[in-house]
């Protein structure tokens, strides 16, 4: 059985997903079509991993040099693997909340 949809929005980025809902919020029957995770490439493999990862190494660097400023740091011992998984974490809770949003407004995606 195929449904029929007023709009259907290729990718789920930034313009994608804002129109998709806007158009559902106009009481269109939309759907969106996304190959890859709801966001785009800026959510999902650009801009905020990219932050989260330069947020880490300026945490650690700041631990770093905390004995120039007197506080004593023992060693400082970085876990990259968790680094990793604490960018997904941020990446899936950012593209859970575009999803949501999606469902919410009764997008088909």
């Amino acid at each position: 059985m195929s449904k029929s949809y007023d709009l259907i929005v290729i990718g789920a980025g930034p313009g994608g997903y804002v129109a998709a809902i806007r158009g559902a919020q106009l009481g269109k029957n939309v759907a969106v079509i996304e190959k890859n995770n709801a966001g785009g490439t800026c959510l999902n493999v650009g801009c905020i991993p990219s932050k989260t990862l330069l947020e880490h190494g300026e945490k650690a660097h700041s631990i770093r040099v905390a004995n120039d400023w007197g506080i004593t740091t023992k060693d400082l011992k970085i876990d990259f693997t968790q680094f990793v998984q604490r960018k997904k974490k941020v990446v899936q809770k950012l593209t859970g909340g575009v999803k949501q949003l999606l469902k919410k407004n009764k997008v088909t995606s």
